[in-house]
């Protein structure tokens, strides 16, 4: 499920002249206005896969996104769902996104525009110069927004970025005790949906006008659950928090290296299946391969890595494979399906 998501985020913006990603940087909403239509509407979208308030529509060439006139979250929103725009123009992305099951490229999808988002609003050098050689804590967030034109989301990506581990970076909303975002670490397989509800015991809200530092449990839609190390600084209106399975900002409270409570319930791997795009055998595992995305083969012992690109697709929607050239560009369905 790893895709090397970096690497196809600076693809998209290789997509893009010097010019356009300076617009971009500066005057997102504008920037963007000029290749779609744009939208705003009262409410955005809520699924355990998105990650911002909007959509991009492809058949109408428009995105919609939820104004912040107080905040600049309608920046990264509106950057990120070009991200889905720019995804659908790459056609060799979107065969790479296919290869993987539905659930599994949707989730891809999502982190590759959220880095998209979150690089062009704030650049490397911010960020280095913010941690200071260091690793992400919750009070880095601040610093980095103050620091730079993104959005609290954006700057949460970014910190994600380099954490080094499986963690996430939230940012978590007392009130309504819900994830107003999660942005996951390169290393993890599994998203954590803004609008998931969390209990009224969790350790994050500790936080609240102050902070807190121990063990906190990430706490799916789905009632699944998984402990990790805590570092989170808070308002009564917003908490952050870093999660961690590396407690590297310390230890708990208690002095524990080791995560309490064994009989938590711990996420599952997201089994990996498909075909060897060398010797056609079977592949499949919990696990991918950082470069390819594909898992290893159990006969010749090899991932995708330098498999030729496969001349054959299939389309989501009549489910038939046929010769990639029967696709139109930038599109996942087949030709015999977009046509009206």
């Amino acid at each position: 499920m790893n895709l090397r998501v970096r690497r196809n985020a600076e693809r998209l913006q290789g997509a893009l002249s010097a010019d356009a990603l300076a617009q971009l940087a500066v005057d997102p909403i504008a920037a963007v206005a000029s290749h779609l239509r744009l939208r705003a509407v009262a409410v955005g979208p809520t699924t355990e896969e998105c990650s911002c308030d909007g959509a991009y529509l492809p058949e109408y060439g428009a995105i919609c996104y939820v104004p912040t006139p107080n905040s600049r979250r309608e920046n990264f929103t509106v950057l990120h769902e070009f991200g889905h725009h720019l995804v659908r123009s790459d056609d060799d992305l979107l065969s790479e996104l296919a290869d993987l099951d539905r659930d599994g490229g949707l989730v891809a999808e999502e982190r590759i525009c959220d880095a998209f988002a979150g690089s062009v609003l704030i650049p490397d050098a911010s960020v280095q110069t913010v941690l200071s050689g260091g690793r992400p804590r919750a009070s880095h967030l601040r610093l980095l927004y103050d620091a730079t034109v993104g959005s609290l989301e954006a700057c949460a990506v970014r910190l994600a970025e380099r954490i080094g581990c499986d963690g996430y970076v939230a940012l978590m909303d007392p009130t309504t005790r819900r994830i107003r975002f999660a942005s996951a670490s390169p290393q993890c397989e599994h998203a954590w949906g803004r609008g998931t509800l969390l209990p009224h015991g969790h350790a994050a809200w500790k936080a609240v006008n102050g902070a807190y530092q121990g063990q906190g449990d990430i706490v799916w839609s789905s009632g699944k659950r998984r402990r990790m190390w805590l570092d989170a600084v808070g308002s009564s209106r917003l908490v952050v928090a870093v999660f961690s399975d590396d407690p590297y900002f310390g230890s708990s409270p208690t002095g524990l290296t080791v995560l309490d409570d064994p009989g938590i319930t711990r996420d599952t791997g997201v089994l990996l299946s498909g075909t060897c795009r060398h010797c056609g055998g079977p592949a499949w595992g919990t696990k991918a391969c950082d470069k390819c995305g594909d898992p290893t083969c159990k006969h010749c012992g090899r991932c995708g890595c330098g498999a030729p690109a496969p001349s054959m697709r299939t389309c989501p929607k009549c489910h038939l494979t046929k010769p990639r050239a029967l696709f139109p560009r930038g599109s996942a369905e087949c030709r015999d399906c977009v046509q009206p």
